[in-house]
């Protein structure tokens, strides 16, 4: 099983609170505000506006100014991510933490990543006997995977530490395509596995056993008001202006019969290649656009309308319900009949 946060990382909105805590690291380390947000487009009176929204690729060059203007400074990435606290990731964090099992944590976290600060692209796969969070970084100019990798790392470790307290859910391999690592400023929990530098790409490998472990802090009354709060939160940045949307509002209004990608541009008025390259500049692929749109009508029909698995299916225009439960499956890591217990 392979469960992925499907994702653009640098053209999704985030608040501005992590940028500032890397200026804050930059002025630490001898640079000027202006320095740190050079080429970022913000002004040092965003960094005060804690409503202020950023794009992965503005925190991506905030990141690249770091590393041009401070080479001789080793973990960057490390000190980085040490800066982070819980709650600067707000409602996202709390859901990863009061989720009932370790799995459901993975799942819930790469379900709402868009919440979050992550650059990494991450994926879940768990198979007999292994699990492993993998994480991609093809899309990070090579030159700033260091602090990318490294910051992510520690990150990992700060949601591991609050998701399971003294029982820290320590990996047992860790494999990174980097060449080094800073030892004398690794947090120690990072020194307890087998470490694989020089690989051919980036995972965390767990105990598989860890995954039915439960969470110390689990909470049901919590975690659903958290999943339900990332929902909300995930479905209003969905519904930002832009080409996007109105992408969305023409497949919302033919969700029983969505046109091919060539028809879809037809109705705007454009060749493929250019509907498709205006999807792509707002971080977004027409595919994408109709699992989203499929995925939220299968939860309001079986969720809110109580129609039949059979009924969804026939409405979503599935020629059979096999097809549609295969898909919803993979979209919500469960089938129609288990969300609709659950």
């Amino acid at each position: 099983m392979v469960i992925n946060g499907r994702m653009d990382t640098l053209a999704t909105t985030r608040s501005i609170s992590s940028i500032d805590l890397m200026v804050r690291l930059g002025r630490e380390k001898g640079l000027s505000v202006a320095q740190c947000l050079q080429g970022t487009g913000i002004s040092a009176h965003q960094l005060e506006d804690p409503e202020c929204r950023v794009t992965g690729a503005q925190e991506l060059q905030v990141i690249d100014n770091l590393v041009t203007l401070l080479p001789e400074a080793s973990g960057l990435g490390i000190e980085a991510g040490t800066r982070y606290q819980l709650t600067t990731f707000g409602i996202w964090a709390f859901a990863i933490i009061s989720s009932p099992t370790v799995r459901a944590a993975i799942e819930v976290g790469l379900r709402f990543t868009q919440l979050s600060f992550v650059l990494v692209r991450f994926a879940f796969r768990a198979t007999p006997g292994r699990a492993e969070i993998l994480m991609d970084v093809s899309h990070i100019p090579p030159r700033l995977r260091q602090f990318v990798l490294e910051r992510h790392l520690v990150i990992f470790l700060l949601l591991s530490r609050e998701m399971m307290g003294d029982e820290l859910m320590a990996p047992k391999e860790i494999h990174l395509t980097l060449d080094h690592l800073p030892f004398k400023v690794m947090p120690a929990a990072l020194t307890n596995c087998r470490l694989v530098l020089g690989s051919e790409d980036n995972r965390i490998v767990l105990d598989p056993s860890q995954l039915s472990r439960a969470i110390p802090k689990v909470n049901p009354a919590t975690a659903e008001f958290c999943v339900r709060q990332c929902e909300a939160l995930l479905d209003r940045q969905r519904r930002q202006t832009g080409f996007p949307s109105e992408v969305r509002s023409m497949l919302i209004g033919r969700v029983a019969d969505m046109p091919s990608l060539n028809e879809a541009a037809s109705l705007f008025d454009m060749s493929p290649r250019t509907f498709r390259r205006r999807l792509e500049e707002q971080g977004s692929g027409y595919r994408a656009l109709m699992e989203e749109i499929r995925e939220g009508v299968a939860i309001e029909l079986l969720e809110t309308a109580g129609l039949s698995v059979e009924s969804v299916a026939e409405r979503l225009g599935y020629a059979e319900t096999a097809s549609f439960i295969h898909a919803f499956t993979r979209w919500t890591g469960m089938s129609p009949g288990k969300f609709r217990r659950r």
